[in-house]
């Protein structure tokens, strides 16, 4: 599973850490691919594992495979893979080992016009691929933002796959990130929305 957009600030890391750490709750073995040269992930796993946070995530950095080909060969039921956020060379060969490209916007126009562009690479993709499967969710949500509803309809009227559940902007998802996964909040709500997007994501992909 590929979380991918050209923009950055859309909460692409956030959402796969915290979908990994879904997968793990609900038994399924799976790891992350920090293919972002940043290593933003990495990092976040490097500082805080030693207080044992990160102890359960399995986390593959960028400079530990030669090829995402190689990625193919491992055992893992589920790969979370975060990518950079602009349009790199090595998008194409991500998407060539994916089954399924997550795209997570914000509800802003600049916003709505970057998952087009990021579906037009996708659509690169599909025509070597044909059962490549590609989704928007709409996160990092203000109560305030009404446009979020236009964008769904805008996208949706273009045969886009946007899901259901919808992440909201909540401070726990920031401090998810040092606690390990939402999973370790108490905020309900937060749980909930990871909860569910992973439901949904489940039942595409079983699709």
């Amino acid at each position: 599973i590929i979380f991918g957009n050209q923009k950055g600030g859309v909460g692409k890391s956030t959402l796969a850490v915290n979908l990994a750490s879904y997968f793990r709750k609900n038994d399924i073995e799976s790891a992350v691919v920090d293919a972002d040269v940043q290593g933003s992930i990495t990092s976040l796993v490097q500082t805080y594992g030693e207080n044992n946070q990160y102890k359960d995530i399995h986390l593959i950095p960028r400079n530990t495979f030669n090829s995402f080909k190689d990625l193919e060969e491992r055992g893992e039921e589920v790969l979370v893979i975060d990518t950079p956020p602009y349009l790199s060379s090595n998008l194409m060969e991500i998407f060539d080992i994916s089954d399924y490209v997550l795209i997570p916007t914000k509800a802003g126009v600049f916003d709505m016009f970057a998952v087009e562009g990021t579906l037009e690479l996708v659509q690169e993709a599909l025509d070597k691929q044909p059962e490549l499967k590609i989704g928007v969710v709409i996160n990092m949500v203000s109560h305030a933002e009404k446009f979020r509803h236009e964008i769904r309809e805008h996208l949706e009227g273009k045969g886009v796959d946007v899901f259901t559940t919808e992440v909201f902007k909540r401070i726990e998802f920031q401090r998810s990130l040092l606690d390990g996964s939402i999973f370790e909040s108490k905020d309900a709500k937060a749980k909930s929305e990871i909860n569910k997007l992973g439901d949904e994501l489940l039942k595409k992909l079983e699709a």
